[in-house]
């Protein structure tokens, strides 16, 4: 779903920068269902941009977007797997969110999908994966 305040709380942001007013409206859009806004105000927690940098709050918020197919919140949330930020290091889901963000449109994820089926990291070592992946980036 697509609502105005998200729209409002982009404009707002790309105009003056995060601030209280954007952050009202992320809130409201994702009162109204905009996942894309679950996204937005999870990348503020990750960064803490206007707001108290809190990993915890970010994943939940990533877990909701990612949910909805919204590609750069899978490979964020993967991200905070591997690291252990936020969520319990768990390299396997780390693999399986790496692996739904390529699905729904972000490349760059073969790249991490590439590395982790090449060592064998949070997956059973496969360099035939591996190489798939690679393929996926341009580089085979």
């Amino acid at each position: 779903m697509k609502s105005k305040a998200y729209q409002k709380a982009l404009s707002i942001a790309r105009k003056n920068g995060p601030s209280e007013d954007a952050y009202n409206h992320l809130k409201t859009a994702i009162s109204e269902g905009d996942h894309r806004a679950s996204y937005a105000l999870a990348t503020w927690y990750l960064h803490g941009a206007h707001v108290k940098k809190d990993h915890k709050k970010a994943v939940a918020l990533l877990k909701k977007a990612a949910n909805h197919d919204l590609a750069d919140a899978a490979f964020d949330l993967a991200v905070c797997y591997e690291k252990g930020e936020g969520v319990k290091k768990d390299l396997a889901q780390a693999a399986a969110m790496y692996l739904r963000a390529l699905r729904c449109g972000d490349s760059s994820a073969a790249k991490e999908l590439y590395r982790m089926f090449y060592w064998g990291i949070g997956v059973a070592k496969n360099r035939k994966a591996a190489i798939e992946f690679s393929k996926m980036m341009g580089n085979a």
